[in-house]
């Protein structure tokens, strides 16, 4: 019954948020982005290695700087990981998120946000609709979203198809110097 209140109450606060979202847009491809934030469910451990190798390809073939954050959908957050998380413990009764490395994320403003969110977890939609990012892509999602672009990734299929998706839109797009979301 709580965890209904909780998830009724988590997307409140996603509309509100919706509702009041002025953020700066522009058009990015993987070549054009200086900085890009990748926001994932970590609860799998198959995900989590795909992500920090997904990071390592980002960070080291196209030199660019990669911020992640991980949401661990239970009580108990991962011991030692090689990326920031937060977990279940960090919502308060009503949804809302008390998290440090959340905030750490927030106050980035990268060039391209990548939400991995194929299960649609409320506390992950919630960092990417806050998120500053000029450009944000995320997985096909039924809930209100601020995604620019949405990718549908089958059940069967990873993150490796969701990155081979998204190489095959975003090399088709050629971003002008004066190009802004809304052309899309």
């Amino acid at each position: 019954m709580l965890e209904k209140l909780r998830s009724f109450l988590l997307q409140r606060l996603i509309r509100r948020a919706l509702a009041a979202l002025n953020r700066q847009r522009k058009v990015h491809t993987l070549d054009s982005a200086r900085t890009i934030g990748l926001l994932f469910d970590a609860s799998d451990e198959k995900d989590r290695k795909d992500v920090l190798a997904l990071a390592k390809s980002l960070k080291e073939g196209r030199r660019k700087s990669v911020h992640l954050l991980g949401f661990i959908d239970d009580k108990q957050p991962l011991v030692q990981t090689e990326f920031p998380q937060f977990s279940q413990k960090e919502l308060r009764w009503n949804g809302q998120i008390v998290s440090e490395s959340v905030d750490k994320f927030l106050a980035e403003k990268p060039d391209l946000l990548l939400c991995l969110n194929r299960r649609q977890t409320l506390p992950l939609a919630w960092v990417a609709v806050e998120s500053k990012a000029t450009m944000k892509i995320g997985t096909a999602a039924t809930a209100p979203h601020d995604f620019d672009m949405v990718l549908e990734t089958p059940e069967d299929k990873g993150i490796r198809f969701f990155m081979d998706q998204l190489e095959l839109y975003l090399t088709k797009i050629i971003p002008s110097k004066h190009e802004s979301a809304s052309a899309l």
